[in-house]
């Protein structure tokens, strides 16, 4: 069953992006305690309150500037954007000493989530396959659930063998990775899709 070349790359991305984060998602609550001067669980759950608080809020106002003022071209860009800076923030947590730092890093990775995540809905929704939109959705559910499955149990063994510095840069090299794969769309949108810009 062919999928086309926008959906495949959307999904490549978001396997690369999510999947990383699954190395560290399991062990973050265990950082905070162990690293983190004055951390603990509190503050591992106010760190996750903040992502999900910018992330939600943010993305409401972005995803009215995607629909209504952004061509193509602007989207996909937002969409790198968003991935690039939210995966850098990963290199960030090697030096990350005290709470506040962890709620800005956390917060600046809200912020790039709802760029991202804006544009990554429309376009897989835009350019889904007509009469293949659960096959493909669930294409992209089941790859992203397994390489997070993956990453999870190989996170915590690499944090227990080498620590958890090495996991924030692994985090952020394959995050890069998968936010640099939609130049592919973006060099190709005019020539492949016939998108007027």
């Amino acid at each position: 069953m062919k999928i086309n070349k926008i959906i495949k790359i959307l999904i490549l991305s978001d396997f690369s992006i999510i999947s990383s984060f699954g190395l560290i998602a399991p062990i973050f609550a265990i950082f905070i305690s162990q690293q983190i001067i004055g951390g603990g669980v509190k503050v591992a759950g106010f760190a996750f309150t903040i992502y999900l608080l910018v992330s939600s809020l943010v993305r409401l106002p972005i995803s009215r500037i995607v629909d209504q003022e952004l061509r193509e071209k602007e989207r996909v860009l937002l969409l790198i954007g968003g991935s690039v800076l939210m995966s850098s923030c990963y290199f960030f947590y090697t030096l990350a000493k005290f709470p506040w730092q962890v709620y800005l890093l956390e917060g600046l990775i809200g912020l790039g989530y709802a760029g991202n995540v804006a544009v990554w809905f429309d376009l897989f929704t835009r350019y889904i396959d007509k009469d293949r939109e659960s096959f493909e959705w669930s294409i992209h559910g089941s790859i992203v659930a397994l390489g997070s499955a993956a990453t999870a149990a190989i996170g915590g063994i690499l944090a227990e063998k080498f620590g958890f510095n090495l996991i924030f840069i692994l985090v952020g090299i394959f995050g890069l990775i998968g936010s640099l794969v939609p130049i592919v769309i973006y060099k190709n949108f005019t020539k492949s899709f016939n998108q007027k810009l």
